[in-house]
């Protein structure tokens, strides 16, 4: 489990938005540079389930499990490569198959990026539905 402290800048119903600077936890972390911060500083606001009850101001405790980070950049990284990859077999096996009178190079490279296009949405679906679902959250567990 990766734990970040922070304190507690809104509370809406029972989501917290935590403030919290970069930390040694954010150094390893393959999203760092993308991460959302306030730009031009090192802070980082996280919505995280507020089970610890925080109050406005509180500082806290913010748990985020490894495994789901894990999930996460595995289907960020994985994700568009994999779309591209078949996109472009998809398109060589098509102009074998159906003898079609077009260059199987040029054929695979417009499916590899409309595969890959498909692939970015599908994500950004995937992961609307992600949101949703207890344990793929970020989690206040205690007020310190």
């Amino acid at each position: 489990m990766i734990e970040e402290q922070g304190i507690v800048i809104d509370i809406k119903g029972s989501r917290a938005f935590v403030k919290t600077e970069k930390g040694t936890s954010c150094e390893s972390c393959v999203a760092r540079e993308t991460c959302h911060g306030t730009i031009g500083t090192n802070e980082v606001i996280i919505e995280a389930e507020n089970v610890a009850n925080a109050k406005f101001g509180d500082r806290v405790v913010v748990m985020v499990g490894t495994a789901t980070l894990l999930k996460a950049s595995f289907i960020l990284y994985m994700g568009p490569i994999a779309g591209l990859i078949i996109g472009v077999i998809l398109g060589q096996v098509l102009v074998k198959q159906f003898a079609i009178d077009l260059n199987p190079d040029l054929l695979s490279g417009i499916l590899g990026a409309l595969f890959l296009v498909i692939t970015f949405f599908g994500i950004r679906l995937y992961g609307k539905l992600l949101e949703k679902r207890e344990g793929f959250r970020p989690v206040v567990v205690r007020v310190v």
